[in-house]
């Protein structure tokens, strides 16, 4: 069984949302959420660029994360991703 690379890419801005290494630069997100994601040359991905700062961006985001096609974006709600101390 092959083990799916979940590490977070480091553009990422600070936040409970993210982007793993399983992106394939599909571009699905920034469509759904263009405020929210940028483009990697580089390494062919996105990352979040920025957190959500609206609930429609939040939708938006939360859309992408759920019809992402390879699942390469990822919510880590604990305390220190949320900014809770």
């Amino acid at each position: 069984m092959e083990r799916k690379n979940m590490n977070r890419l480091p553009n990422n801005a600070p936040g409970k949302y993210y982007t793993t290494e399983e992106c394939d630069g599909c571009a699905y997100c920034a469509s759904v959420a263009p405020e929210n994601f940028d483009y990697e040359k580089d390494t062919n991905t996105y990352f979040v660029a920025r957190q959500p700062m609206t609930s429609d961006e939040e939708d938006f985001v939360r859309e992408a994360v759920e019809d992402c096609p390879l699942d390469a974006i990822r919510v880590d709600e604990t305390p220190q991703a949320v900014g809770v101390q």
